[in-house]
């Protein structure tokens, strides 16, 4: 089902269409947030804080754009978490899980990832790991607040560096 269509029923309180909302794009605003906090622990915590956000403010959303708008709330929520703490979160090096969160890996292969990621500034590793996650350049774009070549242009050098990090493995 269309996100944009779940927006007007969630405004609705239509408990079934949020649950629906909620199993599309779990995985993909904890990605976001892990993006920006670099604390699995912490980034799940924003990934509920942020469909409470949904949950009790889908009634102010207007128009298309649904996942973008979540994205953006989620993202933001991040961002504040790491002011709010004045630094940012230590990166668990022994999960074994990616930081893209979607793809099994054994833990040398986490590490190795993990590892190659850091080597990219912030703004990039976000965009690798929304680009990942499943968003489109279009849509990143407009969670950044960057212009679409530029997202695509970031996102080609990080894979880049990443490619030169990884050995060519990508």
């Amino acid at each position: 089902m269309n996100l944009d269509t779940l927006a007007p029923k969630i405004a609705k309180r239509d408990k079934q269409a949020f649950q629906l909302l909620y199993e599309q794009l779990h995985r993909l605003v904890f990605t976001v947030c892990l993006g920006v906090v670099k604390n699995r622990g912490v980034a799940e915590e924003l990934m509920q804080d942020t469909f409470v956000s949904v949950w009790t403010k889908s009634v102010q959303f207007r128009g298309r754009g649904y996942k973008t708008w979540i994205l953006t709330i989620a993202r933001n929520k991040a961002l504040n978490a790491l002011r709010q703490t004045g630094r940012e979160y230590a990166v668990d090096f022994n999960e074994n899980e990616s930081a893209l969160g979607s793809y099994d890996m054994d833990a040398d292969t986490g590490v190795v990832l993990k590892l190659a990621l850091s080597k990219l500034n912030e703004q990039d590793r976000q965009i690798v790991l929304m680009r990942n996650g499943g968003l489109q350049a279009k849509e990143i774009a407009k969670t950044l607040g960057l212009p679409r070549g530029t997202v695509s242009w970031r996102y080609a050098e990080a894979l880049k560096i990443l490619r030169t990090e990884l050995g060519g493995a990508l």
